[in-house]
């Protein structure tokens, strides 16, 4: 395999003195060598900053560590990882990392050996994998769960085949899907997805490459079984803002990229974006591809269309 293609690994930082040491030794531990590793922090008040800069000092390996200038602002998530990908040098891949993760040592090698062989450079090419759960003590949680093999944009407009952390993306799709438009709020992984599924390609790779760590107070509806599940969709979902939040950003992204999409993908769109009708809305509790993974999700999402919440 060659080792020409660059990669730039987008890890943003916040509070995370309590992982990031593990984090950053498993990005040095990566059997692929041509990697460079650019680090923002979000204004910690911790000692964040001071381990990464012990890290610079020590690194002998081939890889490069930057430490963005550090002006303190507080952007957020998906606002810091966006920030790194304007500041940062041009590379053929990028790579989102989370603070709190551990790679295995060939998630970055798989990745690019995948990108290489089925990227076209013109397009965006958005490549995710399979990960493990963990909790915090190194115990041993489950799989993520199998995804499709071909991801289209019914797949991406409710739910996100995979986490920030197992994405990497060619130059193509920085320059369309971020740097050449404003992403908004959304969160980075489904805007990237959805916009690799419209105009791009999206890769899947079965294998498990990273190990996601679950904090105890990070519990979320992915651990429930169907019933508590539902439970938790439909309380979030009907008593909260998330999927009118979704909503929002579906319109965002449709407003965004009206002018690339094809005649199919704007109908589609327009059905999930325009107000409720009475013809909408059954059109849409009916509607014959399936938008979530996990059948509560599909459930509860079907029952938000019949009440109209969305």
């Amino acid at each position: 395999m060659h080792h020409s293609s660059t990669v730039n690994i987008i890890l943003a930082a916040y509070n995370g003195s309590k992982h990031i040491r593990r984090q950053l030794d498993s990005l040095l531990e990566q059997s692929y060598p041509n990697i460079t590793i650019y680090i923002r922090d979000d204004g910690s008040t911790d000692g964040t900053v001071r381990i990464v800069e012990e890290y610079i000092a020590a690194n002998t390996t081939s890889k490069k560590i930057v430490l963005l200038g550090q002006e303190g602002k507080n952007l957020g998530c998906p606002g810091s990882f966006y920030q790194i990908l304007k500041e940062c040098g041009a590379a053929d891949y990028y790579a989102f990392c989370d603070q709190d993760d551990i790679w295995y040592p060939d998630k970055i090698k798989w990745a690019v050996a995948k990108l290489d062989k089925k990227a076209k450079k013109e397009i965006p090419c958005v490549y995710f994998s399979a990960y493990d759960y963990y909790t915090e003590d190194g115990k041993f949680l489950r799989h993520s769960p199998p995804q499709k093999k071909r991801i289209g944009l019914s797949d991406v407009l409710y739910y996100t085949p995979a986490s920030g952390f197992v994405l990497v993306f060619n130059e193509a799709a920085r320059q369309e899907l971020i740097l050449g438009v404003n992403p908004g709020k959304e969160l980075h992984d489904r805007w990237l997805l959805r916009g690799a599924a419209c105009f791009g390609t999206v890769i899947y790779d079965p294998r498990y490459t990273a190990a996601h760590i679950r904090h105890p107070d990070a519990v979320t509806a992915e651990d429930s079984g169907n019933s508590s599940l539902l439970q938790s969709f439909l309380k979030n979902e009907i008593g909260g803002t998330a999927m009118t939040d979704s909503k929002k950003h579906l319109r965002h992204f449709q407003k965004t990229f009206w002018g690339k999409l094809t005649n199919s993908q704007r109908n589609t769109l327009s059905l999930f974006t325009a107000r409720n009708t009475l013809p909408r809305q059954a059109k849409k509790l009916f509607y014959p591809k399936r938008l979530r993974a996990r059948l509560a999700g599909e459930a509860a999402i079907r029952i938000l269309f019949l009440i109209g919440k969305i």
